[in-house]
C-alpha cells in the first residue's frame, strides 16, 4: 500500500466516500457540493490539506464542490477519478438502487421458478418472506427442496415413525431432517403450512414443543422415550376404549412412574383414577414429598419446564373435563409457566399456593437480572400480575419449599375431601 493510499484511509475520507456512495445509490450522481457539517464529528485537517486549502479559507467554508474533489484526486499521486476513489475506499462498485433492486427481483423470480420446478407445493404454501429467506442463503443447489418434497409425499398416515428413521428412508441420512439442518427447517416450515392447527394455538407452546407438535400431527416422533412425564394416580384408555392395565395397576399400588411420550400417544383418554382433579407441580423435589404425604392425590410433575409429553398429557386430561391445579415457585419463571397454562386451559386451570400470603411467608432476597424481571411484564392474569408486582418491587422471590406446609393444607382442602367421597 502506497503512502497516498494509506492517507485516504483516515476517517474523514471514509466518511466522504460513504456519503458519495450513498448519493450515487439513490440518484446516480454525486451532486454538486457537500456540506462540511457532514464531518463535524471528525478531524477534517487531512481533507483540507489534501485539497490545498488554507486554514483561513477552510474555516470560512461551509461547502466543498464535488468538481474540486474530483480535480484534487486526479491531480494527486493516486491519479484517481472521484468514482475510483469511492470504489477503492468502499470496496464495492457504484450501483443504482433501482438497478440493484431490479436485478435482485429478477434473480428471486428465477429462484422461485427453479423451486416450483422441483415441487410447486413450496411456492404455493411458503410465504414470500420464507422463500426470500431461502433465496438469500444462496444454496449451491436445490437438493434440500428435492429431499423435503420426497419426504412430504412419504409422510406416515397411521403409525408413528421416528424422525431419524423417516429421514434415513427418504435421504439415506438419519440426520437430514434434524432441526439444526436446513432440511429439518424446511420440513418444519412445510408441515406448519400443511397443519390443521390454527397459528395462534401453535404459539401457546414453546418453540421446541411447537416443533414436537407439528411432527406429532404428521405421525413423526423426534424423541418418544426420553421425553416423559412423572405421574401418579392417572388412568388411561386406548382407542378401543379399553382400560390400560399398567396405568391402572400403578394407581392401585400408588406408584409414581415416568410415562414416556410414546405411551401417552398410545392413549385416547387420560383422567384421574380418583376424582376429577389433578395437581401439577413445578418442582421435582416438592413432587416427591407430596407423593409420599398425599397418597391419593392425582399428581404430575412438570420438572420446571413443559416438555411435549407434559403438554400432551395435560391436553388429554383437559379433554375429559379434568380441573387442573398448578403450583409453582413464586419467581418470574414459575409465574410465567402458570400464565402459559392459564392461556391454554382457561377456567379449567386453577392455582394452588400461588398467593401473596405465601410470598410473604417464604420471600427471600435473590439476584434478579433485568431479563428475568422483564418476564413479569407478560403476566396478564390478575393474581399472577399482583405477585409479579411484589417480586419487581421487593426484588425477592419465594420458593415452594418455603411455604410447603401451607401448600399441603390447600391441597388437602381441594383434594382430600373429594378422594374420601370417592372411597365411600
Amino acid at each position: 500500500m502506497s503512502e497516498a493510499e494509506a492517507y485516504i484511509k483516515q476517517p474523514v475520507f471514509q466518511i466522504l466516500a460513504k456519503e458519495l456512495w450513498r448519493r450515487y445509490w439513490l440518484k446516480g450522481t454525486f451532486g454538486s457540493s457537500i456540506g462540511l457539517s457532514l464531518f463535524s464529528q471528525t478531524d477534517t485537517e487531512p481533507l483540507r490539506s489534501f485539497l490545498g486549502i488554507t486554514v483561513f479559507s477552510w474555516d470560512r467554508k461551509k461547502r466543498i464542490r464535488v468538481v474540486e474533489l474530483d480535480h484534487a484526486f486526479v491531480e494527486s499521486s493516486l491519479n484517481l477519478t472521484l468514482a475510483d476513489f469511492v470504489v477503492l475506499v468502499m470496496k464495492k462498485p457504484l450501483v443504482l438502487k433501482i438497478d440493484y433492486e431490479r436485478l435482485e427481483k429478477d434473480a428471486f423470480e428465477q429462484f422461485k421458478k427453479a423451486v416450483a420446478k422441483v415441487d410447486s407445493t413450496f411456492t404455493s404454501l411458503l410465504s414470500e418472506r420464507q422463500l426470500k429467506e431461502w433465496w438469500k442463503k444462496q444454496l449451491p443447489n436445490l437438493i434440500i427442496f428435492e429431499q423435503v418434497s420426497v419426504g412430504l409425499q412419504c409422510l406416515p398416515k397411521k403409525e408413528f415413525v421416528r424422525l431419524p428413521v423417516f429421514a434415513y428412508k427418504v435421504t439415506g441420512n438419519p440426520h437430514a431432517f434434524d432441526e439444526n439442518t436446513e432440511g429439518g427447517q424446511l420440513l418444519l416450515q412445510m408441515l406448519a403450512a400443511l397443519s390443521n392447527q390454527e397459528p395462534n394455538s401453535l404459539t401457546e407452546l414453546e418453540k421446541t414443543e411447537q416443533r414436537h407438535g407439528l411432527l406429532n400431527e404428521f405421525h413423526l416422533l423426534k424423541d418418544d422415550i426420553m421425553n416423559y412425564a412423572a405421574i401418579r394416580g392417572l388412568a388411561a384408555q386406548d382407542f378401543e376404549k379399553r382400560e390400560n392395565q399398567m396405568w391402572r395397576q400403578a394407581c392401585i399400588e400408588g406408584i409414581s412412574w415416568n410415562v414416556p411420550l410414546k405411551e401417552i400417544l398410545r392413549t385416547a383418554v387420560i383422567r384421574p383414577y380418583v376424582g376429577e382433579k389433578v395437581l401439577v407441580v413445578e418442582n421435582s423435589g416438592i413432587y416427591s414429598i407430596l407423593v409420599e404425604l398425599l397418597p391419593k392425590v392425582p399428581i404430575l410433575c412438570s420438572s420446571g419446564h413443559f416438555t411435549f409429553a407434559i403438554w400432551q398429557l395435560l391436553r388429554k386430561l383437559a379433554d375429559t373435563g379434568t380441573i387442573i391445579y398448578y403450583s409453582g415457585d413464586l419467581d418470574p419463571e414459575g409465574l410465567g409457566m402458570a400464565q402459559k397454562l392459564k392461556n391454554t386451559f382457561g377456567s379449567q386451570l386453577q392455582f394452588l399456593g400461588m398467593e401473596q400470603r405465601n410470598f410473604q411467608i417464604a420471600k427471600t432476597k435473590v439476584a434478579l437480572s433485568s431479563s428475568r424481571l422483564k418476564k413479569l411484564q407478560a403476566l396478564e392474569n390478575y393474581q399472577l400480575a399482583e405477585l409479579g408486582k411484589l417480586i419487581d418491587e421487593s426484588k425477592q422471590v419465594a420458593y415452594q419449599e418455603g411455604f410447603l406446609q401451607e401448600l399441603i393444607k390447600e391441597i388437602e382442602c381441594e383434594f382430600v375431601i373429594e378422594t374420601v367421597e370417592q372411597d365411600t
